[in-house]
Parts: structure tokens; C-alpha cells; sequence
């Protein structure tokens, strides 16, 4: 209802009855719940800042977005954000009301997310300045798609060139082992003092072409898709049995599990394989961020229809602007890393349909989470060459 209307409502209020009057007021509240309703279902986030710098409006999502309450409205706008950029992006819309202004910016509590911000002056019929309007979109499932896309893509090159690669380079290796195996019988013919000397020296190279020819092999069954095995399984077994293989080698460096779950079982359909290797990977990355020992807790969960595992280090931490290429082949923060740890823990999240979550404080420690479907009726496959994050 208008302003206009509401004037000549006040104007012949002497002249209606109070039943008149009643239906008015009823009438009133109602179209104003239902514009509540509204502001409050919008995708968009919204809020309205008064010229004077006080929060006036401010819906349900935009409250999501920003971790604000609604005790927020009448607050200054400066007490109750705590991001100084956003602070700033909302100075600048009272400095220049006539800019208009659309700027992406991340978010990080209560959860690293990406928003799309819109900013914009609101102005009345009269064209006077009446504060500040700021529309947010939470496009962190966007972004993420596009870091994945292009993480696919990466890959898909990377699997397509590696098997071109590991056969052009097997091929050497071959001819090199059985060449090493003539020479090897050549020399335990001999009777010199060189013998023992060249014998360590073949030695020296038959371990190396091993070496590479695992390295050939490994890379080829991190970048190969595997067809899922899928069985109904205990998450909680599945975690204990990874548990048991390196207990006794975390004892020796001084590092204890702190077990947050309980042993009643954490049941879905899963690959049992596939999801040990990534809860061993996981397990490895977070012993090897702790060369002085601590602790790590183990969180397992059932998540509506989702599973949940999560595993916590107190290691040196990761900086920011390194979590996202966390997944990338052969990308590693570690001296001594291969960078195909995580990538493996990648395809089995993937592979399952599900996806990674990190967060990290340096200095501190870092947390990964995986999330997998309970009953993944139809798992997500891979493109051909694509070996297996959030999306």
C-alpha cells in the first residue's frame, strides 16, 4: 500500500469505525507477512543499509551468507560486519551513491565460501538517497565447478599423455633389464677383484629400473579409472582395519589417535578398496605434517543420507592460497611429497560421488572431510582417462 493511500487513511480516521478500522490494520499485516515471506524465500541475499549506517533490512539468506543474526537489524553496519572489505565496499557506496558496483570476495566463517555482491543506491520516488542496497549470491558451488571442469580437463590431458609416456618409456626399460641381466651374467664369470665392484654397480641400476617402473606403474593406476565395486560395508571396520596397519609405525613417531566415533558401525555402500586407500592417504598426508608428533582425531558420522569422515592433524597447517590446488597432480607442500597422495583420495571421493572439504590454519593444523553417498544408486562415473572434490 502506498504512502499516499496510508495519508488519506490517517486523515479520515475520525470518520471509520473501529470494525472499519480493524480490517485495515488486519489487512495491513497481512500484506506485510506475505512481503516478509517473500524477502525471506528469495535465493538472493539482501540487505538495506539506512544513510545514517544502520542495518535497516536484512533477509534470511543474506543472513546465511554473512553469519549475521536478525538482531542485526538497527545495528551499525560497521559493529555488526566483521569482514573490513565488505566494510569498505559499503563506505564506498555512501562516498559514490551513483556507482553501482558488482565484485566477487570470499567469505571465511563460519565456512570458506565464495558470494557474488551486488551494490547499488536505493532511492525513493523522489529520486533522494535513501541508502544502500546489497544483493548476495552464494556461488561457491559455481566456482567450484569451474575449478573442477578445468581439474578434469587437466587430467584427462595428463592421463591421455602419461599412458603415451609410460609406453614409450617401458619399452626402454625392458631392453635395459634384460641387457643388465646378460651383463650381470657376463661378470659372475669373471674372477678379477672387479667383479664384487661391478656386480654392486648392476646391482645399483636393476634397483633403479625397478624403481622407475613403479613409478610408471603407480602413476598409471592413479590416472586409470576403475570400475566400482560396490558392497554394503561398516565405515567404522573399514577406518579400524586402515588403523591397524600403521598403529604400530605412529607409535614409533610418537602420535596418538584420538577415536571420535562409535564402534556400534557406519553402514553404506561403498568400495571397500578404494575407500581404505583414501582413509591410508589421508592418514599418511596428516603424519607427514606432524614430524614432531600429537595428535590426530578421527570423526566418523552419518549425515542425513551421507557419510562423513573427517580426520584432523596438529601439523605446521596449509596456507590459503595453496588449498586449492591441493588435488592437482603433483602438486605437494611437503620437500619429500609425490603430489599423487591426495589425487588418489580425489578419484575414490569421486568415483563415489562424493567430494573433499579442507580447512586449514597454519601454525595450527589441518582438517580433511570426505563426503560419499550411503546408497549411491548410480555412482559418477569418470570420462574415459579421468581418474577420480567439493562440488
Amino acid at each position: 500500500m502506498t504512502e499516499r493511500f496510508t495519508e488519506l487513511l490517517v486523515q479520515r480516521l475520525d470518520h471509520l469505525d473501529n470494525r472499519e478500522v480493524g480490517e485495515y490494520l488486519i489487512s495491513l499485516a497481512r500484506e506485510k507477512g506475505l512481503l516478509e515471506d517473500i524477502f525471506n524465500s528469495m535465493r538472493e541475499g539482501l540487505m538495506v543499509i539506512n544513510p545514517s549506517g544502520t542495518i535497516a533490512l536484512l533477509n534470511h539468506p543474506a543472513g546465511r551468507v554473512l553469519s549475521l543474526s536478525p538482531e542485526c537489524v538497527g545495528q551499525p553496519f560497521n559493529r555488526a560486519i566483521l569482514d573490513p572489505g565488505l566494510r569498505d565496499i559499503i563506505e564506498q557506496g555512501f562516498e559514490v551513491p551513483e556507482q553501482t558496483l558488482v565484485r566477487e570476495f570470499t567469505v571465511i566463517y563460519p565456512q570458506p565460501r565464495w558470494v557474488r555482491l551486488s551494490r547499488t543506491s536505493l532511492r525513493d520516488g523522489d529520486g533522494a538517497f535513501r541508502g544502500i542496497i546489497l544483493v548476495l549470491t552464494d556461488i561457491t558451488r559455481h566456482r567450484r565447478s569451474e575449478q573442477e571442469i578445468n581439474l578434469v580437463e587437466r587430467l584427462d590431458f595428463l592421463s591421455h599423455l602419461t599412458a603415451g609416456v609410460a609406453h614409450e618409456i617401458g619399452n626402454p626399460i625392458s631392453s635395459l633389464t634384460i641387457q643388465v641381466q646378460l651383463i650381470e651374467r657376463q661378470v659372475n664369470r669373471l674372477n678379477s677383484t672387479l667383479r664384487k665392484e661391478l656386480l654392486q654397480r648392476i646391482s645399483i641400476i636393476k634397483e633403479e629400473l625397478h624403481r622407475l617402473d613403479q613409478i610408471v606403474i603407480q602413476f598409471l593406476r592413479t590416472l586409470r579409472p576403475e570400475p566400482l565395486r560396490l558392497h554394503e560395508e561398516d565405515l567404522v571396520e573399514v577406518t579400524e582395519e586402515v588403523l591397524a596397519l600403521v598403529e604400530e609405525e605412529l607409535r614409533e613417531k610418537k602420535i596418538t589417535f584420538n577415536r571420535r566415533y562409535s564402534p556400534e558401525g557406519i553402514r553404506g555402500k561403498m568400495d571397500k578398496n578404494l575407500i581404505k586407500q583414501a582413509i591410508l592417504n589421508l592418514i599418511k598426508n596428516a603424519v607427514q605434517a606432524m614430524p614432531n608428533g600429537g595428535e590426530i582425531s578421527i570423526q566418523l558420522e552419518q549425515k542425513d543420507a551421507y557419510l562423513k569422515f573427517s580426520i584432523t592433524d596438529q601439523g605446521v597447517g596449509i596456507a590459503r592460497e595453496k588449498i586449492s590446488r591441493l588435488f592437482e597432480p603433483l602438486f605437494t607442500t611437503k620437500e619429500t611429497g609425490s603430489g599423487l597422495g591426495l589425487l588418489v583420495v580425489y578419484k575414490a571421493l569421486r568415483q563415489h560421488g562424493g567430494y573433499v572439504e579442507v580447512t586449514s590454519k597454519p601454525g595450527e593444523g589441518t582438517t580433511f572431510t570426505i563426503w560419499f553417498p550411503r546408497r549411491p544408486d548410480r555412482a559418477k562415473l569418470l570420462p574415459a582417462g579421468f581418474p577420480g572434490q567439493k562440488s
